[in-house]
């Protein structure tokens, strides 16, 4: 019997979704997934009263004794021996993962900003401790791309991988297309009000979150270290105005801001910024919170994914389907 004991970090969008599903399909799982039995022991939250409420409001069926503000609940369990962390930032996200490695937890976390930062540092202290870590959720949300990459590309080269990934971006820019009279600061006010961004834009707006993405996909297709943000041009969203949106549209366009890698004999080429895109390009058809990713393979060909790349339920699902594999 694999035995899957979870203490989590976090109960916002993203945790409370990996709780509802988790506790509304436990006949199920243990119906597909007879051999593997997962229990959440804590989940460590800021206010255990908002959070018993909040679970409550969604109807998830879990004993307010789960809820903790006492990290210490989770670190001091021995049974414990997988780490969710869903709390997000670089600050004590981080040192959750790292205190995950140490005391040899395998760790689930969709923070990409960590992994660009010091994933290179992480998968090797996690090497070191025979520790796993998943993280399907941090690329892409619901899309199943970080495995996919893995198995179903395992053999033979990847030339080129290149996406839309990042939900918030085109949104906006599908926003502006579709109503003209808007301006970038309207569809980024709509787009705050709705979840989309943050109430600080700038990760999402400025490319930096999907430089963060690419720079993961890359060291899975190419087997390199995960390369610095910063040593790639990174362009964001904040200098499309209604009228190139309207110029591309004249010309039968639609302007997405798509990150690439790309194999150049002994190097890789990088970037992310905004491009225009023509009818016949696979990224004409993504709209709205979409995300696209489409991986150009020696063998395969053109492999096109599509999906939800962003949301409590889709990113939940991606992180389930890494308790899974533990």
């Amino acid at each position: 019997m694999n035995t899957i004991r979870i203490g989590m970090f976090g109960f916002g969008t993203v945790g409370s979704n990996i709780a509802k599903i988790l506790f509304h399909h436990r006949k199920e799982i243990e119906k597909k997934f007879p051999h593997t039995n997962i229990t959440v022991k804590y989940i460590a939250v800021r206010n255990k009263v908002s959070s018993i409420e909040k679970a409550k409001h969604a109807g998830i069926e879990i004993s307010e004794d789960i809820f903790t503000e006492n990290h210490n609940d989770i670190w001091n369990d021995p049974e414990i021996n997988c780490i969710i962390e869903v709390i997000g930032g670089t600050g004590l996200a981080k040192d959750i993962i790292y205190k995950a490695i140490e005391t040899k937890r395998n760790i689930i976390t969709a923070n990409k900003a960590v992994l660009a930062e010091s994933g290179n540092e992480i998968f090797s202290l996690a090497k070191e401790n025979n520790v796993k870590i998943g993280y399907e959720a941090s690329v892409a949300g619901g899309i199943p791309i970080i495995k996919t990459l893995k198995n179903h590309f395992a053999i033979g080269s990847v030339t080129r991988i290149e996406g839309i990934l990042n939900g918030t971006c085109n949104y906006m820019l599908s926003n502006l297309e579709n109503n003209p009279l808007l301006s970038y600061a309207d569809v980024l006010h709509d787009a705050q009000e709705k979840g989309f961004a943050e109430s600080n834009p700038s990760a999402d707006v400025d490319g930096w979150d999907t430089a963060a993405k690419i720079s993961i996909l890359s060291s899975i297709c190419f087997s390199q270290k995960i390369p610095k943000t910063t040593d790639f041009p990174v362009e964001g969203i904040a200098n499309i105005t209604a009228k190139k949106i309207a110029d591309a549209q004249k010309d039968k366009k639609k302007i997405r801001l798509i990150a690439s890698a790309t194999q150049q004999n002994t190097s890789i080429d990088i970037r992310v910024e905004p491009e225009e895109i023509s009818q016949n390009s696979p990224f004409y058809s993504v709209n709205g919170a979409d995300n696209m990713i489409i991986i150009h393979h020696e063998y395969l060909g053109q492999i096109v994914l599509k999906g939800a790349g962003a949301g409590g339920e889709a990113t939940a699902m991606s992180i389930i389907s890494d308790i899974l594999e533990l």
